[in-house]
């Protein structure tokens, strides 16, 4: 079992804790809420208030020390004002990496970074950023990537589902949805729990892995399939692009890396 602290335990890192922890491993998470810290008090997980680039807070040296594997799941900000900088924010974290002698990281990133490319992409696919965020995810894979301290990992992720997030709530509030005929990218959040916790199986590699299911249905029919599932209703027209050729991202590599397959949102 390994000792592992997660930066960032919100949507995603707060239910990946309960699961390590349930599994055996030693894990630490930061927050940004008093609340949180709590709720993680009551799980048996120690928790620290971290706000990064705060050098008032010396939490960062709590969360890493004796730390084996680092997971940092850190959002960008919603906004791409320039006071809020993604590569900043994580370029403040590795001298602490460093310090504290860690040699496994994993950093959450997204698929975003695909955006302006048509057809199947891959891990092996050159991509060519379009907006200032996806730019500076980009930079920050590379800072990690290219990092001697440590193996990286870095997981893009697809749109995000879960039981308490579903895009599709959003989209029945429409009247009308374009690009029907588009594919959909997307994953859900047990999915990538899972495969997180089998990559902790092993050494951490120094690669890029898509994390995506293998969704078959455009984005008509997944919708439509969704919503009748949580009895939402009316459903909004939908149309289709003659022309559309949105990417579609491969999650296969993962998945023929650790013999795990997709579970969700498959049907």
């Amino acid at each position: 079992m390994k000792k592992i602290s997660i930066l960032g335990a919100g949507w995603l890192g707060s239910p990946l804790a309960l699961q390590l922890k349930a599994n055996g491993h030693q894990v630490k998470v930061s927050t940004t809420t008093t609340e949180k810290l709590l709720f993680f008090k009551e799980n048996n997980i120690d928790a620290f208030l971290i706000t990064i680039g705060d050098t008032a807070n010396n939490g960062l040296d709590q969360l890493l020390a004796e730390t084996d594997l680092l997971i940092i799941t850190v959002p960008p900000g919603r906004t791409q004002n320039i006071e809020e900088n993604y590569v900043d924010k994580i370029k403040y974290v590795l001298p602490f990496i460093k310090k504290h002698q860690i040699k496994e990281v994993i950093f959450t990133s997204s698929t975003t970074v695909y955006l302006s490319l048509r057809g199947i992409v891959d891990e092996n696919t050159p991509i060519v950023p379009v907006s200032e965020m996806d730019r500076q995810i980009v930079t920050i894979e590379q800072l990690l990537l290219n990092n001697l301290n440590f193996n990286a990992s870095i997981l893009r992720l697809g749109g995000l589902i879960g039981e308490d997030r579903h895009p599709v709530r959003f989209i029945v509030k429409k009247d009308l949805v374009e690009d029907a005929n588009n594919p959909v990218n997307m994953v859900h959040r047990n999915d990538i729990i899972r495969f997180m916790e089998r990559m902790l199986t092993s050494n951490i590699p120094n690669e890029i892995f898509n994390i995506v299911a293998p969704i078959e249905h455009n984005r008509r029919d997944f919708y439509t399939r969704e919503a009748n599932k949580l009895n939402l209703s009316p459903l909004p027209n939908f149309i289709d692009n003659p022309n559309a050729d949105m990417r579609k991202v491969s999650g296969k590599k993962i998945t023929d890396r650790y013999g795990l397959e997709y579970l969700y949102l498959l049907d």
